[in-house]
């Protein structure tokens, strides 16, 4: 059976990060045999939407269940569509965990501990940089919105990458996904287009600001 856990490395000895949406790593471990294999956040950085980007994502990977310490209500949204396991409340050695949800001993729930958009909230400290409006490029030569590496919403990569056109911008979008069926896939990506809205929203209010 196939878990994933958020956390702080890349291997079994890591610790678990408890902010799904923000953590660094996803590790997806095989419980029969406990292989892992190591997946990187690339939505961490996101001002907005980085929780149900990450769940879409793990979604599409085949897993059963999901264990983090904290997860918010839209993300909980992906994993209850999708059929997920979440087990949520949970720290220490990302080992001892998955050793613990094979014995039986963590209970899953449907119920976030979360608010919405808490992880873009604590992420605030990182301030006008990571917010950077004047990094890149601008819009332009990229693909899909932006130019690439212009209007980042974190990190100044752009929404090019982010919120690019279809097949381009977020994990498993215009990709075949074993994983989900295609009402599954039809609502993944109408998730993954709000968060382009929400994304699009901040990025005209950060504009005004600076106006």
């Amino acid at each position: 059976m196939k878990i994933a856990i958020s956390a702080n490395g890349q291997n079994l000895e890591a610790t678990i990060n408890e902010r799904f949406g923000r953590c660094p790593y996803f590790l997806i471990v095989e419980t029969d045999d406990m292989s892992c294999e190591a997946v990187p956040n690339t939505n961490a950085e996101l001002s907005s939407g980085a929780g149900i980007q990450a769940a879409s994502m793990i979604a599409s990977k085949g897993v059963r269940a999901i264990i983090t310490g904290s997860c918010g209500p839209k993300a909980m949204q992906v994993f209850s569509e999708t059929g997920l396991q979440t087990i949520l409340n949970q720290q220490g050695n990302v080992r001892d965990v998955v050793e613990a949800f094979k014995n039986g001993t963590l209970s899953a729930t449907d119920r976030a501990n979360a608010p919405s958009k808490a992880g873009a909230s604590a992420n605030a400290g990182a301030g006008q940089a990571a917010m950077g409006m004047g990094g890149g490029r601008g819009l332009g030569g990229g693909r899909g919105m932006g130019g690439g590496r212009g209007m980042g919403m974190g990190g100044g990569r752009g929404m090019g990458r982010r919120c690019g056109g279809y097949g381009t911008g977020f994990p498993g979008a215009g990709q075949p996904s074993g994983a989900l069926s295609r009402d599954q896939e039809l609502a993944d990506l109408k998730r993954q287009a709000d968060a382009c809205k929400e994304q699009l929203s901040a990025i005209e209010d950060r504009i005004k600001q600076l106006s």
